[in-house]
């Protein structure tokens, strides 16, 4: 974990998250390894009233387990936005980015609901473009397939 903030939506974080101006949210900025490579540095907003007693330690290790175990929230749904977007200061600097290889990133931001319809998560996470995969399943909904 890089940073644990609490904060204040200003008009800038608004507009960014859908969180309305003046909510009281958490900040968390985090960057996932695996086998000791950084690949994913994920910038998230929590919203705090949804999220009540959420601290460093328990960012550091899994915060949706403390959602789902230990406050009881149903996730339901979560909407997501991939992009490719060029490389940044902080992503050169965690994600250990030879600028001469890759200068761009594929981003996913996502806004996350609970059961009551509460958006209480705001999240993008930046990939590195050399561990980055996209899997999907669609169907197709119409004659022979209803529903």
């Amino acid at each position: 974990m890089l940073r644990f903030v609490e904060l204040t939506a200003d008009e800038r974080i608004a507009a960014k998250t859908g969180f309305a101006p003046g909510t009281e949210l958490y900040y968390i900025q985090r960057v996932h390894y695996l086998d000791g490579m950084p690949l994913i540095l994920n910038h998230n907003y929590f919203l705090k009233s949804a999220v009540p007693g959420l601290s460093a330690e328990i960012a550091a290790a899994s915060i949706y387990e403390y959602l789902e175990n230990t406050l009881h929230v149903t996730i339901v749904n979560s909407r997501r936005v991939m992009t490719v977007e060029k490389i940044t200061e902080i992503d050169e600097k965690y994600l250990e980015l030879d600028v001469n290889d890759y200068n761009c990133l594929a981003v996913i931001s996502s806004h996350t609901y609970n059961s009551d319809g509460v958006m209480f998560e705001y999240t993008v996470s930046r990939h590195r473009p050399d561990y980055f995969k996209f899997q999907d399943n669609a169907v197709r909904r119409g004659a022979g397939n209803p529903g």
